[in-house]
């Protein structure tokens, strides 16, 4: 009988528990954990006894699991990662002051990020060093699923195999022009524009590879807006000037304009579209990848920062 304090099952037996759901047989459990098969025998049945019920059904094709065995396994699961948690939060708490972090970041996010996340975490780390990529959405999403990045920021990456998204921050996509531009004069200041608004406007996008340019041609099919490209660029830079000095117009996240051109005014306008306006930022890893503490420390403030905490 189970008694308060104790254990319900003890860690020897439920790696047996998974062992043998994973295998398959006692046998080739036995083998996998480098015990003698009398030994998982004896362990699953003092298990079974505990728990007054079968957790597998045995048989000549092996051990299959019961509907009982299924919660063991569940259990199994979640302490083993529990456990493994553990373990990384006292490394990160003993050694995260010292390593080395590589992190990839989409372009446009380089000034919010080093002014509120890599600033307060190299002071709080000194002894860190931080190794920063930057570039389009396409080229941060590789880098991390070629294990040449640990943590990465980018827009509206495209599902891949090996990355996994941790946490997402909105980043509507809204029509930025001057103040002075025709489109500001021809709109009051929070009007809502249809997309055939754009028709014929002349624009500036960024270079194939960004999410930012795979969104703006996205939107453009959909809706066949006619539209005229006067620049195409890499450089954040180069494309809020163009659009700060009137000469194109251009579908920007709000992490886009900060800081904005100085001595420019610029007006934005939300466009009656629900993809650009469901607009995600993401913060990547690699999947099934267990980070050191340097890098756990930085994840937590990259995902601090886009939900809105303060450093």
């Amino acid at each position: 009988m189970h008694t308060a304090g104790e254990p319900v099952l003890e860690d020897r037996t439920l790696r047996c528990i998974l062992a043998v759901a994973q295998a398959g047989s006692l046998r080739a459990a036995a083998r996998d954990l480098g015990i003698a098969p009398s030994a998982v025998q004896r362990t699953i049945a003092a298990a079974e006894r505990r728990l007054g019920e079968t957790l597998f059904e045995r048989g000549a094709d092996g051990a299959r699991v019961t509907e009982l065995g299924r919660v063991a396994v569940r259990y199994a699961l979640e302490r083993r990662d529990l456990d493994a948690l553990f373990v990384d939060e006292v490394a990160l708490g003993r050694s995260a002051a010292t390593g080395t972090v590589r992190l990839a970041v989409g372009l446009g996010f380089l000034e919010q990020v080093d002014e509120h996340v890599l600033d307060p975490f190299q002071r709080a780390h000194p002894d860190v060093t931080i190794v920063v990529q930057a570039g389009g959405t396409d080229s941060m999403v590789e880098t991390l699923a070629r294990d040449d990045a640990d943590v990465a920021i980018a827009l509206h990456p495209a599902p891949h195999p090996r990355v996994a998204v941790l946490r997402e921050a909105p980043e509507p996509l809204r029509l930025t022009c001057a103040a002075d531009h025709p489109v500001a004069a021809a709109h009051p200041e929070g009007a809502v524009l249809a997309p055939s608004d754009l028709e014929g406007l002349d624009v500036a996008v960024m270079a194939r590879g960004f999410g930012l340019r795979a969104l703006h041609d996205e939107f453009l099919r959909v809706h066949t807006v006619g539209v005229r490209t006067v620049l195409e660029t890499d450089s954040q830079t180069v494309l809020l000037g163009a659009v700060a000095r009137g000469r194109a117009v251009s579908l920007l996240p709000p992490v886009f304009l900060s800081p904005r051109p100085a001595g420019r005014a610029l007006q934005t306008f939300d466009i009656a579209d629900d993809h650009l306006r469901a607009v995600r930022s993401a913060l990547m890893v690699r999947r099934d990848r267990r980070l050191p503490p340097a890098s756990r420390a930085l994840l937590q403030a990259c995902s601090r920062w886009m939900a809105g905490e303060n450093p």
